[in-house]
């Protein structure tokens, strides 16, 4: 509880910093919010290393291939990554681009995901033919 306060401070003095400098200096104003931003990340990363360590346990325990863990890790580090670039770019105006790279983040995970998919497909098929 301690932590998402502080990061939500860091947040919001991170805005408050970068919109006052935004009018004399937009380009110290953008290294502000994206420097912000990084933090931010950095701090919730301890986070996401217990979540993996959680999901590799649970892995071991239920019986489900190691490799369907690691693309559900990967496609959450896809879906921040995409939606901190994606949010960062809607910030500055380039709403546009935004939405390009958010659609190249989704379009990764899709591709990512097709041996899950194929897995299950193949898994349905054969309970379907006995």
């Amino acid at each position: 509880m301690k932590e998402i306060i502080c990061i939500c401070g860091a947040g919001l003095i991170t805005i408050l910093a970068a919109s006052g400098l935004k009018k004399n200096s937009p380009g110290i104003s953008i290294l502000i919010a994206v420097s912000g931003g990084i933090l931010i990340i950095v701090a919730v990363l301890p986070r996401l290393t217990v979540l993996i360590t959680e999901l590799n346990e649970l892995s071991e325990i239920s019986g489900i291939n190691p490799d369907y863990i690691s693309v559900l890790v990967k496609t959450i580090l896809i879906c921040i990554a995409g939606k901190f670039t994606g949010d960062f770019c809607r910030d500055n105006g380039y709403s546009s681009l935004a939405g390009k790279i958010e659609l190249a983040a989704k379009a990764a995970i899709l591709v990512m995901s097709l041996p899950v998919y194929e897995s299950i497909i193949s898994v349905a098929t054969s309970l379907l033919t006995g």
